[in-house]
């Protein structure tokens, strides 16, 4: 806000001030006027001698030399001498006087149509220009040089500003408790400033309501799959949901209430973004999730990762294992969905130390083989290893 204040500022003082400022050429005027005047002095003595020193009050200030002996030469130039120091009103009374018949008319005895046409409509107005500013060549340039940089500095400063702005916005927008103004942006995107979590519980006093959620993660532009056993919960969800008002196409809400709809048809809708879907039945959704982790550990071999993240909204009442837990992570870490659990009940605080304790164990008897080998290498040949490949297997 500060830098669009200066920024207008700026903007006020370039155009009401520094646009104003005009070269100061008196002095180039005073020397022009001095030269001419010297050549002036210096015909009249030379010629002044010649002719009678009458002078009267139409004259101008050549008027009275002789121009009879005077060349082609000297004529223009006394004649361009006229010119310049001739007084505007003579000019206008020469004009006068060699003009056309007159008809007795209002605007012939204003003068004409010359006249009339003359007058400043600026004038009328009783519009008054600012004068402009004189300054020397150097100190314009100096002030349109400060003012090019005030202007640089300024915009720069807005365009860092947001920057910022951007980047605070991508770093929530992953984060449950500090997004705001969701809008469907590439997920690469999002997660280059933090990376969707795969697994989000609900807290207890959740920012949405159910609806609520499934809206927002449409808004994000990321399908979802509602697995409940809430026949309310499912029926209340629309057939539609936008994802950034009329500009987009809606996401499609498809209803699995029979086998019609395959699971593998589940996966790649929710694999390529084309639809959403809602699970009433336990049944079903236990059918759902052990086809869906068969079809992700194979892309999850072949290092596959969805374009877009989709999201499976976990709803039902009965708790999800810990060995699902587990799984489901892990294959979302590598394939980029996120497992979104509604309800608190998920969220048991003996749930991380056993993903701990199981990660731990992963790591130890994946790469026990070689802790053994580098165990052996120091004991005699006859010693037992600590830990052998074929004990692994």
């Amino acid at each position: 806000m500060l830098a669009l204040l200066a920024l207008l500022f700026a903007k006020i003082n370039s155009v009401n001030h520094v646009n104003r400022i005009a070269p100061d050429l008196s002095q180039q005027m005073q020397t022009a006027s001095d030269l001419a005047e010297k050549k002036r002095k210096a015909v009249e003595k030379e010629r002044g001698d010649d002719v009678a020193d009458i002078r009267f009050a139409e004259d101008g200030s050549g008027d009275f030399l002789d121009k009879a002996g005077m060349d082609e030469a000297d004529l223009k130039y006394m004649d361009k001498l006229e010119s310049e120091t001739e007084p505007e009103w003579k000019k206008t009374k020469k004009t006068r006087s060699g003009g056309g018949n007159s008809d007795g008319s209002l605007d012939d005895m204003l003068g004409g149509d010359e006249a009339i046409s003359s007058v400043n409509a600026e004038a009328l107005e009783n519009k008054e220009e600012k004068p402009p500013i004189l300054m020397s060549d150097a100190d314009m340039a100096m002030a349109q040089r400060l003012d090019s940089i005030n202007l640089t500095v300024i915009e720069a400063l807005i365009l860092l500003g947001l920057l910022m702005l951007v980047i605070d916005y991508l770093g929530r927008a992953n984060v449950y408790a500090h997004a705001f103004m969701p809008l469907p942006l590439p997920s690469a995107l999002v997660n280059a400033m933090a990376k969707t979590p795969p697994f989000v519980n609900r807290p207890a006093q959740a920012r949405r309501d159910l609806q609520g959620e499934l809206a927002w993660l449409a808004r994000r532009g990321d399908c979802f799959i509602l697995v409940t056993d809430d026949a309310a919960t499912a029926q209340a969800v629309p057939s539609a949901l936008p994802r950034l008002g009329t500009f987009l196409r809606p996401f499609d809400v498809l209803r699995v209430s029979s086998e019609q709809i395959s699971n593998d048809f589940i996966v790649e809708g929710l694999w390529y973004g084309r639809a959403c879907f809602v699970i009433d039945s336990a049944e079903r959704a236990g059918s759902f999730l052990a086809r869906f982790q068969e079809l992700l550990e194979l892309r999850k071999k072949n290092r596959a990762h969805a374009r877009q993240t989709f999201h499976i909204v976990w709803d039902l009442a009965e708790p999800m294992t810990t060995h699902q837990s587990i799984v489901l992570e892990r294959l979302a870490k590598a394939t980029g969905f996120s497992l979104f659990i509604m309800r608190t009940s998920h969220s048991s605080s003996s749930l991380p130390w056993i993903r701990y304790v199981a990660r731990s164990l992963s790591f130890f008897f994946r790469y026990c083989p070689t802790l053994s080998l580098l165990m052996n290498a120091k004991l005699t040949k006859n010693s037992k290893p600590l830990c052998s490949t074929e004990a692994m297997s």
